[in-house]
């Protein structure tokens, strides 16, 4: 006791040693004290006593005497508030050997005595750094600020850390076994040892076992220290599995199958052309029957691939040298074609230069024949049909030097005048001589001297050139003397004047052979002349009867006259006796002809008959065509055209009406959607729920809670009191808002006319958000998404939440934004309400799809160093150093930045830093960019909003600034969360307990920093030649995020997204219904009343009306009826009752189709008289709309207008309360045909006086908003 008293006054004093000297008194019974936080005790104690102090004297009411240690510390809480002390002096020095990375102080400060840690282990240093330094930075991350781990915390991360190191040194050991395996030549059991789960490999297929123990066995052949590594294991396994299921689908013949594994990036082959799949699968396939039932390594795979990209480009060449030698013959270019038919690519074979005239002309012809036969001025030569050309120019050159030297041949013999050469060259086949005789070998010889010897006469110019015309009318040029020859004309060329031709040689055989063959044939053919003689007088004597034919016809009107008179009277006496017979049997003649007539008719019909039933389906189908393409043309006319015809809109106007089938689809939606938002009510209490049970069990396990209280509440989340409560529910919704009392019922109706307005009246919810405090608004805005417009689950509700979100932005900017800089750093509650929902309630998603994959790749490359601080890379690169040399080096180890550039390394380093982390930040922008059309409409669309209302506010603000701000809201608000902490968001897959690791963290933040920067176009501070790189790097980044801003603002209007307009909710088959809770219903009319004067100054505003009409907010049992809890009042009763869920059928109390008002709505008016008009044109037909409506009906008309108009009511008694229309359209459907009528007539005068229709076209005007609807 006098220890202790002498502790207290010691305190009082101030002085720290005579404080420690008290402490340290054994008498004090005080426990782990330290001297270097005896100042601390000092002040810690000083402190405790003066808030014990201020307790005491606040809590003092009498003068009694009072007890000592009422303002003296005890032993307990001098030995507590030292245990405090010591316990932040052991989390700081925890904290501070995790800022220096220092393992040794780490594992020295964690087991410190009053930590109290377990499990520590001094092996595991490494991973206590590690997962603690994650552990503090996550803490960071959520709560905005660095604090110390506590001691639980570091409980927790030394449990995980164990575990992971034991499960690195299980790895490590499975890792061994596979090393150790692959030394031997057992496959099967190094796929058992790499099929084991403590190695993490992706999936391994026994069937190929020998390809992994072969091709791992290579690669640890190769390794230096000839150990495999688990990452090393990982590629290589990732890889071979993949060429595992290539050889799979290769041996079942699966090409799916086979093109997923090639393509996939576990596979690793490069330069995979999509499109040419089936040529790499039917490639591979040979190969691998080449080399039988082994599977194909990973280089034969590539090999095969390379070989099929190398065919591809071959043909390629070859098309293009192809194309190359069209041009060339296009333009009549021999030595361009030449050029192309020379190429290697091209792959033409036997092309010869000298042939290149020939080939030309060949060439031009055979494209000439294609586009003649083809219709195509423009037809293109094939590799085959240039092929054949240059082959058939190549034989026509070795014909035609044949022919050459043969005819030379002749012309030489006939010279020399020796008869047999002559004979012998005449009948060679080259010179292609028809008719040459042996016989005649003198008479040629004679004939072609004297030919040649007459020419010689006249003159010989003996030119060595000799021109050859060939049988396709060619000319080939031969030189007399080289004996060469040439499809060219030479320069100067003169043609021999002694030489023949063979054309010349011909004439002078056959004219020799002639005159032999028809001496010979008068020797032999005597009997053949006298038979010609026997001819020849035949021939007198048919000139003698052709003189008499000849004669006839000069007089033939003579003969035709004589032959005419005589023909008619035969004719005529024919005539009277058939005309006679004809008379006598009239009755057969008729009934003759119509037994023949009736038989033509009837076998033609037969036959058409029978053609239509053999091609019946080919019937049906025109028929159908034909049906559907004008049904086609019309439903477009309905839909394009500026003014539909009459015709078109009655045969469409059946759509309008509402069927079984579609009463039947709404009302099951309707059902659908009350079973989701009773589900996401029930859930969301569930969860809340489940959070107050969390919290309990956390105050329980820190002593703050009895046990009884847990348990009491955990019995609250029992399925049995769910749905306890739930009946509860139903057995007192008889006696709540729902009761037949007239009194309930019209505060019912009230409050469904409340909710309505405030629905499709944007601007009372707006200017609500702006008035109420922004911690109420968040819980307001929870309430209006959920309950009033049911999550915007329907096209309806998001176009009605979509405006309440424009128009609160708007408003907001109106009144409280005084520069556009405000946006920013004003954080408006719209904004953040905004952002929030799309992000989680219908945003997601889309993050997920856009960002997830680029993040996922960021995350798993873990060899990427993207540090750009000089000093920090200085000081990595001496650590590296100095851990492989094992030396200390001689540089310093703390220098400036501009030192640390000053060494060639680092600024090695850092440039490989820049560009890793330029190269990471384009994916993460391309991902962003390119997945626009994922962004959701309503954030995009609020972008546009949030533009044009600053814009118009500010016209003098630059665009650049506008979308700055709009680069704010659509990146920093919404994306830049996802970027810098996707685990939190659920952007990337995470195992269970996995957490980012430190340095992931720290490149996924470096990535936002960049991005921030860049949609801001904000530069880094700094001199730097790093930093230089960065800002230019951020300039030209920020045009791309200005062009990507643009395409954001770049959306249509809600009522085209949503197809709404200011008729939608006056057709909207179901009327709208909201689940709300009975406290959130009080508590909205609690705050309309609280704020009516600013949301409705005005006492004719609708708003006033209704409110006025509701009267006081009434108590929860009064809205509710009388509770049957046994106590009424008890709070767990009334907060029962206020979750209690209502249903409230939304209308609208202004009814726009009362026509009791002198001014009646225009609206109702119009669409009345669109119903109108429908009801007519169904019923009556007419050219125009004019001239049905003043045409009177017919009665056959006015029964099927009565008919129709049954079946509309019998429809109309089945069709749900919920989905009825209108009264007064129901009213319509009793007036008869002509009533109609005139009733139209008369609305499209008012509507003509409302100015909704313009004359004089007001009837076509009406007829195409009925076809627009």
């Amino acid at each position: 006791h006098a220890a202790v008293i002498a502790i207290n006054e010691a305190v009082d004093r101030g002085r720290v040693e005579v404080t420690a000297e008290a402490l340290r008194n054994p008498n004090a019974l005080l426990s782990d004290l330290q001297e270097a936080l005896m100042s601390v005790y000092q002040e810690m104690l000083r402190q405790a006593k003066r808030r014990k102090e201020e307790q005491a004297a606040n809590t003092c009411g009498g003068l009694e005497e009072k007890d000592i240690y009422e303002e003296f510390l005890t032993q307990k809480e001098i030995q507590e508030n030292i245990n405090i002390v010591n316990m932040r002096s052991a989390v700081e020095q925890v904290d501070e050997a995790l800022d220096s990375a220092d393992e040794l102080s780490l594992l020295s400060a964690l087991q410190l005595p009053c930590l109290a840690l377990r499990c520590l282990r001094t092996d595991n240093g490494p991973w206590y750094l590690d997962q603690l330094s994650a552990d503090r930075q996550q803490k960071a991350l959520d709560e905005g600020c660095v604090d110390p781990l506590e001691p639980d915390e570091l409980q927790e991360g030394v449990t995980i850390a164990n575990l992971d190191a034991q499960r690195a040194r299980t790895m490590h050991a499975a890792v061994q076994s596979v090393n150790a395996s692959l030394r031997l030549s057992d496959s099967r059991h190094t796929v058992s040892c790499l099929m084991t789960a403590d190695l993490q490999l992706p999936e391994v297929f026994p069937f190929a076992a020998t390809l992994y123990h072969r091709e791992l066995q290579l690669l640890q052949r190769q390794t230096p220290q000839g150990e495999l590594q688990q990452e090393e294991l990982f590629v290589a396994v990732e890889m071979l599995s993949a060429v595992a299921l290539i050889n799979q689908a290769m041996e079942v013949g699966h090409l799916q199958q086979f093109c997923s594994s090639l393509v996939s990036p576990s596979a690793g082959l490069s330069d995979v052309d999509h499109t040419l799949l089936d040529r790499y699968f039917k490639c591979l396939v040979g190969v691998k029957q080449q080399v039988g039932g082994d599977l194909l390594t990973w280089n034969q795979l590539q090999e095969g691939i390379n070989r099929v990209n190398n065919s591809v480009q071959d043909e390629h060449q070859q098309l293009l040298a192809v194309s190359r030698i069209n041009a060339a013959v296009i333009r009549g270019d021999s030595q361009q074609l030449l050029s192309a038919l020379l190429l290697p690519s091209c792959g033409v074979d036997e092309v010869l230069p000298a042939n290149t005239c020939r080939y030309l002309n060949l060439l031009t012809r055979a494209r000439q024949h294609k586009a003649q036969v083809s219709r195509d001025p423009g037809a293109e030569l094939r590799l085959a049909d240039i092929q054949e050309a240059v082959s058939r120019a190549n034989q026509h050159t070795q014909k035609a030097l044949k022919l050459c030297l043969s005819v030379a041949a002749v012309n030489q013999a006939v010279k020399d005048n020796k008869v047999n050469q002559t004979l012998r060259v005449l009948t060679l086949p080259e010179v292609q001589l028809q008719g040459v005789v042996s016989a005649c070998a003198a008479d040629y010889q004679r004939e072609l001297n004297g030919l040649i010897t007459d020419r010689t006469r006249r003159g010989d110019n003996r030119s060595p050139w000799v021109r050859v015309r060939l049988d396709d009318g060619s000319f080939y040029y031969f030189h007399l003397n080289r004996l060469e020859g040439s499809w060219e004309k030479p320069n100067g060329f003169i043609h021999n004047s002694v030489f023949l031709d063979q054309h010349q040689i011909q004439e002078v055989v056959s004219s020799v052979s002639g005159s032999y063959s028809r001496s010979v044939l008068w020797r032999s053919s005597e009997a053949l002349v006298v038979r010609l003689q026997a001819v020849s007088r035949g021939f007198l004597i048919r000139q003698k009867l052709e003189a008499r034919r000849r004669y006839l016809i000069s007089q033939t009107p003579a003969v035709i006259i004589i032959q005419s008179h005589w023909r008619r009277f035969v004719q005529q006496g024919a005539y009277r006796r058939r005309l006679q017979f004809l008379y006598m049997n009239w009755r057969a003649v008729v009934k003759i002809q119509s037994f023949v007539k009736m038989w033509l008719a009837r076998r033609k019909y037969q036959a058409r008959l029978s053609f239509f039933r053999r091609h019946v389906g080919a019937v049906i189908k025109i028929q159908a065509f034909f049906k559907a393409n004008r049904a086609r043309e019309e439903y477009r006319m309905l839909v394009h055209s500026a003014t539909p015809p009459l015709s078109v809109v009655r045969k469409f106007v059946h759509l309008l009406d509402l069927g079984d089938g579609d009463i039947r689809e709404e009302a099951e939606l309707l059902r659908q959607r009350e079973e989701v938002v009773r589900s996401i009510r029930f859930n969301r209490q569930l969860e809340a729920d489940l959070d107050l049970m969390d919290l309990k069990i956390g105050l329980l396990v820190r002593n703050r809670a009895t046990l009884q209280e847990v348990v009491s509440h955990c019995k609250k989340l029992t399925k049995k009191n769910k749905e306890q409560l739930s009946d509860m529910m139903d057995g007192e919704r008889s006696k709540g808002l729902k009761a037949l009392s007239r009194e309930r019922r019209e505060r019912l109706e009230a409050y469904q006319h409340l909710f309505y307005l405030l629905q499709t009246q944007p601007l009372y919810l707006a200017q609500l958000i702006f008035l109420m405090p922004q911690s109420r608004s968040t819980s307001f805005m929870e309430m209006l998404v959920f309950s009033l417009f049911n999550y915007g689950s329907d096209r309806r509700e998001a176009f009605l939440l979509l405006q309440l979100f424009t128009e609160a932005l708007r408003y907001e900017i109106r009144l409280k934004v005084e520069q556009p800089q405000d946006v920013v750093t004003g954080n408006p509650t719209v904004i953040k309400m905004l952002v929030n929902f799309y992000r989680h309630a219908r945003g997601q998603n889309s993050l997920r799809e856009s960002l997830g994959p680029a993040l996922q790749d960021v995350l798993l490359d873990r060899t990427l160093s993207i540090r750009t601080d000089p000093v920090d890379v200085y000081k990595t690169w001496i650590n590296q150093t100095e851990t492989q040399t094992g030396h200390q080096s001689s540089l310093p180890y703390e220098v400036s930045p501009a030192d640390a550039l000053r060494h060639p390394e680092v600024q090695r380093r850092i440039d490989i830093a820049i560009i890793n982390l330029k190269n990471l930040t384009d994916r993460v922008l391309k991902a962003i960019t390119s997945n626009l059309h994922k962004l959701p409409y309503g954030l995009r669309y609020t972008a546009k909003a949030l533009r044009d209302a600053l814009k118009a506010k500010f016209p003098e603000a630059s665009e650049d600034e506008l979308y700055k701000i709009v680069g704010n809201l659509v990146y920093y608000r919404y994306m830049n969360p996802a970027v810098v902490a996707p685990d939190g968001f659920d952007v990337v897959d995470r195992s269970a307990g996995s957490t980012l690791q430190p340095e992931q963290r720290h490149i996924l933040g470096s990535i936002a920093r960049m991005l921030q920067h860049a949609a801001a176009n904000k530069h880094f501070h700094g001199d730097g030649y790093h930093v230089r790189a960065l800002n230019q790097y951020i300039s030209q980044t920020h045009n791309k995020f200005r062009k990507f801003l643009l395409c954001v603002c770049d959306v249509p209007e809600p009522e085209d997204r949503f197809n709404m307009d200011e008729y939608s909710e006056l057709l909207i088959v179901n009327r709208p219904v909201v689940y709300i809770s009975v406290g959130e219903l009080l508590n909205t009319h609690q705050l309309l009343l609280e704020h009516q004067e600013v949301l409705c100054p005005d006492p004719s505003d609708p708003l006033r009306l209704l409110l006025k009409d509701l009267g006081s907010v009434p108590t929860l049992q009064e809205l509710i009826g009388e509770s049957s809890s046994a106590d009424p009042g008890s709070e767990s009763s009334l907060s029962q009752s206020g979750k209690m869920e209502v249903s409230l059928t939304l209308t609208n109390k202004f009814d726009i189709f009362n026509e009791s008002n002198d001014k009646p709505d225009a609206r109702g008016l119009l669409l009345s008289t669109k119903q109108l008009i429908i009801d007519v044109i169904r019923t009556q037909s007419g050219d125009s709309l004019s001239d049905i409506l003043r045409a009177s009906a017919s009665h056959d008309q006015e029964v099927c207008h009565d008919w129709l108009m049954q079946r509309r009511a019998r429809q109309d008694a089945r069709t749900p309360e919920k989905m009825k229309r209108n009264q007064s359209l129901v009213a319509n459907g009793n007036l008869s045909l002509e009533e109609k009528k005139r009733k139209i007539l008369r609305s499209l005068r008012r509507l003509e006086g409302l100015g909704v229709l313009r004359p004089p076209q007001t009837e076509n005007q009406i007829l195409q908003m009925i076809a627009k609807v």
